[in-house]
């Protein structure tokens, strides 16, 4: 093959190795070869040019992004040409690392040592088939999946020797296109023909998509029982038992999978996802840290990976029923929110975040565990304020814990307010966030229910001028909402109606007014929460010392 006019990038963490390379190639005939050695200035290198080969280490360094993370976000980012070989060499032939590799299907992976011979071998078999295949990812680099379907099928037709290939990705766009009975129209005769692992696969993905889930467990189990490595076989059975509600062989399934090949961020959240509906919260807790780890150095980045990490630690220790395993958890969410708190990848992150604040909420919770509930409700007032401040729209990723505090403290008002600005930002939470706000709607829907009753009566009652029944409906709304600042005003208003009855105001309904008034002062509230306070201080100063 002639490599003269080819452009080579070469990335390899170790200086020697690169200048070894980048001489192996020059004596294969490339003239222009870029040699890099992290993926950060390789993807800068490929926004400048695009290259006709890559061939970049899997190991890039301790912590840092490595090979098949930057080939994965090189091709999201549309950084490298159709026809673009992308080979990646490493020394390790560990089965998680091979795998974690070729399911990001780079063109070649090669195992270090390699000769001269071999790696031009290997290199101009791949660039003759991605040459060969270039219309069909040109059009989905496109996203144009009418047209990658139809180049599919005209190399098929025209007989080509990559049908095979063509084959898979044609089943992947019917997928993608939602096409699925296309698929298992093309798939089947091709499973009659010549039994093969990744027909059945494909066509075990492709009953599951059609909600043939049953169709689906039996071919991945048969593929599995001939081939126990094929991960893909797992990934299957875990999605189909899920779907089937069958979470315990859905758990053991995304087990396996996640053994075999541990370095996909999309698999780690489809464990936490199964886990959370087993009530699994240590699991949910080790996989979230993963998914944060993973996804840190990848083109998943996202805040929202630690957030969950976070709160699901606290989530194993709200459902935990011993205290000292829930003082274990405490301390572990206190020494996770240290440790990350310097985090490197957090500079990167391009949403607005404020640790320091969401460290607050954090505390709030953990408060509430513990059963202060004020202190919970001070920090937590505290932290909204904050955010008002801090930020022109509230933060996505503060939501989540910020609402269920307020769930928790019987804080309604506040919940649904901070429910409809996020539903009216338009802003998505991923599915770990809804997860939990949807277990914490739940959780607190009877309670919520009993709330709402008392005080309909309460204001009911006030507004007959029933005062006594009015207090009495307001003091059992608040043995459900202990906290809940709407309360603390109806029965401050109420405590002066009494009172102005009274020929002689009671100590005990002074003493009370006083200890609402300290409850409510420095508290963060609706507007027309404080609104309805501050109309109250003229009376007030009757009988207490108003600031």
């Amino acid at each position: 093959m002639n490599y003269s006019d080819k452009r080579v990038l070469i990335v390899d963490d170790q200086r020697p190795f690169l200048t070894l390379l980048r001489g192996v190639v020059n004596n294969m005939g490339a003239q222009s070869v870029v040699a890099v050695q992290n993926a950060d200035s390789a993807l800068a290198a490929c926004k400048k040019e695009k290259f006709d080969f890559i061939i970049c280490d899997l190991h890039l360094g301790s912590g840092k992004k490595n090979g098949f993370q930057f080939l994965e976000e090189a091709r999201q980012k549309n950084l490298v040409k159709p026809e673009t070989v992308f080979a990646v060499v490493s020394a390790d032939s560990e089965r998680p690392v091979v795998f974690g590799s070729v399911e990001q299907q780079p063109d070649d992976y090669l195992i270090k040592p390699f000769s001269q011979a071999q790696l031009n071998l290997r290199l101009s078999k791949a660039h003759q088939k991605r040459v060969a295949l270039c219309a069909i990812y040109a059009a989905m680099q496109k996203n144009d999946i009418p047209a990658a379907i139809s180049a599919c099928r005209r190399l098929i037709l025209s007989g080509t020797r990559y049908a095979k290939t063509c084959c898979r990705l044609l089943a992947e766009l019917y997928w993608k296109a939602g096409e699925y009975s296309q698929a298992k129209h093309m798939l089947t005769p091709l499973l009659k023909q010549k039994p093969q692992p990744w027909v059945s696969l494909a066509l075990a993905k492709t009953e599951m998509y059609l909600t043939q889930y049953d169709n689906a467990i039996a071919l991945a189990q048969d593929v599995t029982s001939r081939n126990p490595l094929l991960f893909e076989a797992q990934d299957i059975l875990a999605q189909s038992y899920l779907l089937q509600h069958d979470y315990v062989n859905a758990q053991v399934a995304i087990e396996r999978a996640i053994d075999l090949a541990p370095y996909s961020v999309e698999r780690q959240l489809a464990a936490c996802k199964i886990a959370r509906q087993n009530h699994n919260y240590e699991m949910v807790k080790q996989r979230s840290l993963d998914v944060w780890e993973q996804s840190k150095k990848s083109i998943h980045r996202d805040i929202s990976h630690l957030c969950n990490y976070f709160r699901s630690i606290l989530d194993a220790a709200e459902n935990c029923d011993d205290k000292q395993i829930r003082s274990k958890y405490q301390h572990e969410m206190l020494t996770a929110i240290a440790r990350y708190r310097h985090d490197e990848a957090l500079a990167r992150i391009d949403e607005d975040f404020d640790y320091g604040i969401y460290e607050n909420i954090l505390t709030a919770r953990i408060s509430y565990l513990d059963g202060r509930l004020l202190e919970a409700k001070r920090t937590l007032s505290e932290c909204q304020r904050q955010i008002a401040i801090r930020f022109e729209k509230y933060p996505t990723a503060f939501a989540p814990d910020s609402i269920k505090v307020m769930l928790d403290l019987g804080e309604y008002d506040d919940a649904e307010r901070l429910s409809q600005t996020l539903l009216n930002s338009g802003k998505r939470l991923d599915e770990s966030a809804l997860f939990a706000l949807k277990t914490s709607v739940e959780k607190t829907a009877e309670r919520k229910h009993h709330y709402q009753n008392f005080n309909k009566q309460g204001i009911e009652h006030y507004n007959s001028g029933r005062f006594q029944e009015a207090y009495n409906a307001f003091m059992a709304a608040q043995k459900v909402a202990p906290v809940n600042t709407g309360i603390a005003l109806n029965i401050l208003q109420c405590n002066l109606k009494l009172i102005a009855q009274m020929k002689k105001p009671e100590t005990r309904a002074v003493n009370t007014l006083k200890q609402m008034y300290r409850h409510l002062k420095n508290m963060v509230m609706l507007e027309s929460h404080q609104q309805k306070f501050e109309s109250l201080k003229s009376d007030l100063g009757k009988y207490v010392e108003v600031a």
